[in-house]
């Protein structure tokens, strides 16, 4: 077939997304979610089966958990037991001379630990298993096509569109698709990138790695630590385990290979045998692949018509986990805006804020990324040096051993980057109306709660009318929400005005002890109700675009219209003063 469950590939659509990976397959369920046409070609006959990605982090979990994803993935992926930290060994018989726990204490603890901070918590989840649901999920809107086994042969990108000419992998069969927009999710190989991107940034290459799954029994050994990561420091077999696969009962072992051709299976197996230090263990290798890793940002992220994302956009190395759900930020971040501008709700000028917003945090992933890779490389070499019983005995000094607990300790929480990089994203742009309020500055490892426009909305919980507990988190995405704690009448008023002159969707969330959502403990007043009169508005992708007091019912209308004018890119020349555009005073 040329596409993905029978589908007809047709003539026009308004956004073309190249690659079916996480991100371009979560683009295809928002912008399907919001009506708009969308087809989707992948290469690949399907969703990945490769062993990679499966750092899920919270924030990617709350955009999972407003898509159904989550859910989904409930029985998914690694235990929280079995996927703690990382081991460094000599190899692996002799057992870990040094040890990371990113978790300390139980699974139920890892749990609560999040509740304060979010619905969901960061996961191990594979990448096949997460991009079968983000498939399922997005196949579900009548307007999205998804066409595997379909790939791009040529684009042409005008001030009108875009033209493609697709290809069917069996058939070779052609058909030219035209369309508004086009957004590249293709990979740190971009084809589109390599066709109409203008200029990279580039970073240090870190050499192409040779990943293989077997079989084999290591539970009581290798599989005894419950690490994710497993480094193995002898020099001539230098390279990592990962843990085994929760589902097909597979390792994986990864090792640097910078000749053009693949290893033989005999010399992958030798490799493997002195890294478990177990000569005589029986090992299946079930398949190996090689794949590099490089480092670089695009300096434009929209060409025209022409949007990039994902690793199309920012590529770095895996160690943080950020590839995945970075990608999935840009498509949350850049959905809600073309499905607007598409609409005639918001100017073509709100989705050069997609670059501005998002840029800023790809360059704070590069770096992060880079930072991992090289701090792990530098610890294994500076602990290899003047240890000659490493290579004639397979031990290290004692001396090492210390060096290496000392160095690795405090990089713990930085190897996985916890709450700081995944909750406290900060987006300055012309679309946010921050009114001279400083917003945290991010850090890495901690998060910092705030309501500064600019910022990722908090999580409180709510009780809903049925007396289940609800988190705010849940209840964005669709649409703007204006949101505040004992709001006045006019609230509703202001937002139903607003909605029919902009022809737009706006919800209020008016949180009350007599509504439809009531608080479930004092926080939800304590981040949403701090100041009487006050209402923030929160965009589709969960972030607020602005806090506005008002005293009545004038001041309400004036204020959120004057807010969202400058969320939809629309600026604020026309206030509600001008002749023809104010708002009745309700």
């Amino acid at each position: 077939m040329m596409n993905d469950g029978a589908q007809r590939i047709p003539a026009e659509v308004d956004v073309v997304v190249c690659g079916g990976g996480p991100v371009g397959l979560s683009m295809s369920y928002l912008l399907g979610r919001a009506g708009v046409r969308v087809a989707m070609f992948e290469r690949r006959a399907s969703t990945t089966t490769l062993p990679k990605g499966q750092y899920l982090h919270a924030s990617t979990g709350e955009f999972f958990k407003q898509w159904g994803v989550w859910d989904l993935l409930e029985d998914k992926g690694w235990s929280t037991e079995s996927s703690n930290g990382q081991g460094f060994y000599v190899n692996v018989a002799k057992g870990p001379v040094a040890v990371i726990r990113a978790i300390e204490g139980t699974h139920a603890e890892y749990v609560r630990k999040w509740e304060p901070l979010s619905p969901v918590f960061p996961r191990k989840v594979p990448a096949s298993d997460y991009e079968a649901a983000i498939r399922r999920q997005a196949a579900q809107w009548p307007g999205a096509t998804l066409h595997f086994n379909t790939r791009l042969i040529d684009i042409e990108a005008s001030e009108q569109g875009v033209r493609v000419v697709v290809e069917d992998a069996e058939s070779h069969a052609q058909r030219t698709v035209s369309a508004k927009y086009l957004v590249a999710c293709d990979g740190a190989h971009s084809f589109v990138r390599s066709r109409v991107g203008q200029g990279q940034d580039h970073g240090p290459t870190f050499g192409n790695q040779i990943l293989v799954e077997f079989r084999a029994a290591l539970d009581d050994t290798l599989g005894e630590g419950g690490f994710f990561h497993s480094f193995i420091l002898h020099p001539h077999y230098a390279g990592w385990f990962g843990s085994k696969h929760p589902e097909t009962g597979l390792w994986r072992y990864s090792f640097r290979h910078d000749e053009e051709d693949l290893p033989s299976a005999d010399v992958v197996l030798e490799r493997l045998r002195g890294a478990l230090g177990m000569r005589d263990l029986p090992i299946e290798i079930v398949r190996f692949h090689r794949f590099d890793y490089t480092t670089g940002l695009l300096r434009r992220w929209r060409e025209g018509p022409v949007f990039f994302a994902g690793d199309a956009a920012h590529w770095h190395s895996p160690w943080g986990g950020f590839g995945m759900n970075s990608g999935v930020q840009d498509a949350n971040n850049l959905a809600w805006k073309l499905d607007l501008v598409l609409r005639g709700v918001a100017s073509d000028e709100l989705l050069d804020t997609y670059e501005v917003e998002r840029r800023s945090k790809a360059l704070v992933t590069v770096k992060s990324a880079t930072y991992n890779s090289l701090h792990y490389q530098a610890i294994a070499e500076a602990v290899r040096v003047g240890e000659g019983e490493l290579l004639r005995q397979g031990r290290i000094s004692a001396e090492a051993v210390t060096f290496l607990s000392q160095r690795v300790a405090p990089h713990g929480d930085y190897s996985v980057l916890h709450t700081g990089y995944q909750l406290g994203t900060v987006y300055a742009s012309g679309a946010i109306d921050r009114a001279n309020e400083e917003p945290p500055t991010p850090a890495l490892r901690e998060y910092v709660e705030t309501t500064v426009p600019g910022v990722r909305a908090p999580h409180a919980w709510l009780v809903d009318s049925r007396g289940a507990r609800v988190s705010t988190i849940e209840l964005w995405g669709r649409s703007f929400t204006l949101v505040g704690h004992e709001l006045a009448g006019y609230w509703q008023d202001a937002c139903e005005a607003l909605a029919r002159r902009f022809d737009m969707d706006l919800d209020l969330l008016n949180v009350s002890e007599a509504g439809r959502y009531r608080p479930f403990d004092a926080k939800f007043r304590a981040v949403f109700g701090r100041h009487s009169g006050e209402a923030i508005l929160v965009r589709p992708d969960g972030f607020i675009a602005a806090r506005i007091a008002a005293a009545g019912a004038a001041q309400a209308s004036r204020g959120l219209e004057r807010a969202m004018r400058i969320a939809l890119g629309r600026g604020v020349e026309a206030e509600s003063t001008a002749p023809g555009c104010a708002l009745p005073r309700l």
